[in-house]
């Protein structure tokens, strides 16, 4: 055995080769995020859940941003505030968000079921937050989404900038999704991250690293 095998055991006893995460990064190891699923077998699976979409054609720009397997989407599980572009892929784990994490939280807090989820966009070319172009978002290929409010059946209203930090079920509420969020997304960033996220839920699938800020 050699001189460097004995150290790396020696070291891996003292410290148990354990690794230390913090609630904001709780691992970097991912499974893939997506088989490769050709885009008839990711509409399919749209068509199967219900969604109401558009298939539009891919694009890339100069700058590298551009989505592949673009569907912009009418109406998911639950209705959106407006018409969004994104990747296929994502449009079917936001299926997933929307059905197994939000609605059996708005009932658990709220007792209520949310009938519109409103979102500022999925598709943005633009870099990261601070960051130039040659650091791109994962908006920029339509696999993020950042979701601002939600809207309960009886008309109420639970928006991430004005009850984030509300102490009572709307706070409970919009931590819970955030939490449950992280089950299903590599990233999920809050107004916990920064300023710049006080008024959304970050949620992507695009990213090679594990964040989860709720």
């Amino acid at each position: 055995m050699s001189l460097i095998v004995i150290w790396i055991l020696i070291a891996c006893a003292l410290s148990s080769c354990t690794s230390i995460t913090t609630p904001d990064q709780q691992s970097l190891t991912l499974p893939q995020i997506s088989p490769e699923t050709t885009i008839d077998d990711c509409l399919k699976t749209l068509d199967r859940l219900h969604v109401n979409y558009e298939r539009v054609k891919d694009w890339t720009t100069p700058e590298g941003c551009g989505i592949k397997q673009t569907v912009r989407i009418n109406h998911s599980a639950i209705e959106w505030n407006h018409r969004t572009l994104m990747s296929c892929h994502l449009a079917t784990i936001v299926w997933d968000f929307e059905t197994k994490i939000v609605q059996p939280a708005a009932q658990r807090n709220l007792g209520q079921r949310v009938r519109k989820m409103s979102n500022a966009g999925s598709y943005n070319c633009r870099g990261k937050i601070g960051g130039r172009l040659n650091q791109l978002s994962q908006h920029s290929f339509g696999l993020a989404l950042d979701v601002t409010e939600f809207e309960l059946n009886n008309g109420v209203n639970i928006s991430v900038l004005n009850d984030w930090n509300n102490k009572g079920a709307k706070g409970a509420f919009l931590h819970e999704v955030a939490k449950g969020a992280c089950k299903i997304f590599n990233v999920v960033i809050t107004p916990n991250r920064n300023l710049e996220h006080r008024d959304h839920i970050h949620l992507d699938i695009g990213s090679s690293y594990k964040i989860c800020g709720y």
